[in-house]
């Protein structure tokens, strides 16, 4: 049997085979493997020709993670080819704290390339043990080098290498721009008199390092010396104080106590709304009500369309508080702007809505996106305007159903009694958003002859329009439709004459509830439950006498329904008629009873509701512990 030693040395021979899927198997094999020379060997595939088996062997490193594997990767920063420096580079990285005294050790490396890889490393992992050792390479005598430790104690942002970084900055010129950035990620208050003066310098370059440093140190103190920087001719820079301001608004909750003369940066602000950059789309929110409007609307208006949905509605709150000033420029860019920023500017358009401009935004009507003709019916029925009906009564004909719907809506709050016939065409609508839109206007006419139209349809050849019948008459609410509701109890259809026993309940103040009550005889389960409701809402316990019946209904759900209508009641008198139903053979009839007595305050059913806390039905048990619970407690 081959040894551990024969088996790795097979595998690293098979490394250099021609043949990919040998040298596949082969760095798979090598990494269930522990031995130090197995791990050579992966290491040794990272050089090899094909991307996916260096990638297998960098997958399978990053898992070992280890010392061995660290050194060794460390030896491959040197190596001539740079994709391989990289990829050793990377893994490092992602070995993390494994590798980080290995990485100290070659620090100090003569090789000025691998100095820089090495801190480059330590600082994308990130971890403070190696602080004290980058401080020294901040003097190192190959600039690159002393950048690249600069950024590195930037990304570990250890407060302790503060001191180092604000020396190093005077005396490292090669690696000022790294150091200024540093000082800004570590983000201490002491750094902000050297940053004030890194920004006067005349280097463009460390003037932007050192103004985004300020900003990302966020204190408030600091937006004095930030504003100066507003005034630059060169715009980048006035760009960037912004920029950096903005960040120290946002690092104070918004709050800056400073007056800035921000007009000028309208476009920047705006295009940041734009691009959907975050930070400066909440500042640009918060600071453009202050704007003035002639000044800000027409790039505003612009942009509108390409600014994400979640900003949308407070831009178009923030134009309404610039008032109708606004409307003409509004109206000027709705011809040539999208569909969807023509809904935009029509939600704008709704806050200063009137008759006039209801005639001005009638062309409209025959846009070719149906969302913007729905939403141009909805402005033109609360413009208040008659003149617009015929176009209402067009867009009423639209082939789309919510165009229909919303003109049908419109003709309700616009339309007089003359419109009735009209609208009662809306009826026959194929879309039942549409008939309900029809329906609610002509309830809102509440015409004498929709009441009449409404009581002859009581008896339409279509059943939905008997029910849409039965719900008007009982919104319209008046005393004169109620002997047309009444009739509708002897409809042939039971989904008629159930709801006319709704209607009747919700208007109320009937004197005669004889029908109703010959209700609880009907055929239909459903027309029973409905009037155990309707007499019991409208009676109270004057109508328990005629209820109590249906206690023993034919229908299980009638049953039901009124075991849990007079639990409602909460009158413990009626609870001998409930007891009974705990030991029924319907479990439902023993949950709607438990809930019921406990409604009641039957504190007198505890014992027999005991006796159903270890039914095999939890649904049972539970409603019988819910209501022992409730009981139990009652005073």
């Amino acid at each position: 049997m081959d040894t551990v030693s024969d088996q790795i040395g097979n595998l690293l021979t098979r490394l250099q085979s021609p043949d990919y899927y040998q040298r596949e198997e082969a760095v798979t094999r090598l990494s269930d493997l522990a031995q130090d020379e197995a791990v050579a060997g992966l290491v040794m595939a990272l050089e090899d020709p094909d991307l996916g088996i260096r990638e297998l062997a960098a997958d399978y490193l990053c898992d070992l993670k280890g010392r061995v594997a660290s050194r060794l990767l460390i030896k491959c920063l040197e190596h001539e080819d740079i994709g391989t420096r990289n990829l050793a580079a990377e893994i490092l990285v992602k070995i993390g704290r494994e590798a980080v005294e290995p990485l100290l050790d070659e620090i100090k490396s003569d090789d000025q390339d691998v100095r820089k890889f090495v801190t480059d490393v330590l600082g994308l992992i990130g971890d403070e043990r190696a602080v004290e050792v980058l401080c020294e390479c901040l003097w190192d005598e190959n600039p690159n080098v002393a950048g690249s430790a600069a950024e590195a104690l930037g990304e570990i942002g250890a407060p302790q290498a503060v001191q180092a970084l604000l020396s190093a900055l005077e005396t490292v010129p090669d690696a000022r721009l790294q150091t200024i950035e540093a000082l800004g990620k570590i983000g201490r208050v002491e750094t902000l008199s050297a940053l004030y003066a890194a920004a006067e310098t005349d280097d463009t370059t460390e003037k932007f390092a050192a103004i985004e440093a300020i900003g990302l140190i966020g204190q408030a103190e600091s937006v004095p010396q930030l504003a100066r920087y507003l005034r630059q001719e060169q715009r980048a820079v006035a760009e960037a104080a912004l920029t950096a301001i903005i960040d120290v608004a946002n690092a104070n909750e918004g709050k800056l106590y400073y007056d800035l003369e921000l007009e000028a940066f309208a476009d920047f602000l705006i295009e940041g709304l734009r691009n959907g950059n975050h930070k400066v789309s909440e500042f640009a929110l918060t600071h453009l009500p202050q704007f003035e409007c002639a000044g800000v609307i027409e790039p505003l208006l612009e942009a509108i369309g390409d600014i994400e949905d979640s900003l949308r509605e407070r831009i178009v709150d923030i134009i309404g508080e610039w008032g109708p000033s606004t409307l003409e420029c509004v109206l000027s860019h709705l011809p040539q702007a999208s569909s969807g920023t023509k809904l935009i500017l029509l939600d704008v358009v709704r806050m200063f809505v009137n008759e006039d401009v209801a005639l001005r935004i009638l062309a409209f009507a025959e846009d070719d996106d149906a969302r913007v003709r729905q939403k141009v019916a909805h402005l033109l029925g609360i413009s208040g305007n008659g003149e617009v009906l015929s176009t209402l009564r067009k867009l009423a004909r639209d082939d789309m159903g919510h165009v229909r719907s919303a003109a049908y809506t419109a003709l309700g709050w616009l339309a007089s009694e003359s419109e009735t016939e009209f609208l009662i065409s809306g009826l026959d609508d194929s879309f039942p958003d549409v008939r309900d839109a029809a329906l609610g206007a002509l309830i809102i006419g509440g015409s004498p002859v929709a009441i009449q139209k409404f009581t002859q349809d009581l008896y339409h050849e279509d059943t939905e329009r008997q029910c849409l019948a039965v719900k008007a008459l009982g919104i319209v609410g008046d005393a004169d439709v109620v002997g047309s509701l009444v009739k509708a109890l002897n409809h042939h259809e039971a989904v008629v004459r159930k709801m006319a026993i709704e209607a009747l309940t919700r208007i109320g103040g009937m004197t005669d509830l004889q029908p109703v009550t010959l209700a609880l005889t009907d055929e239909s389960p459903e027309v029973r439950k409905a009037a155990v409701s309707a007499l019991l809402s409208m009676k109270g316990q004057q109508a328990v006498a005629d209820v109590r019946v249906l206690l023993e209904d034919n229908d299980l759900w009638v049953r039901y329904h009124t075991i849990g209508a007079l639990g409602e009641l909460k009158v413990e008198t009626y609870a001998e008629w409930i007891m009974p139903f705990l030991e029924d053979s319907h479990d439902i009839l023993r949950i709607a009873a438990a809930k019921a007595l406990a409604s009641m305050g039957c504190r007198k059913a505890v014992p027999q509701l005991r006796t159903l806390l270890d039914h095999d039905n939890h649904d049972v048990a539970e409603a019988a512990r819910s209501a022992v619970a409730h009981l139990e407690v009652r005073p």
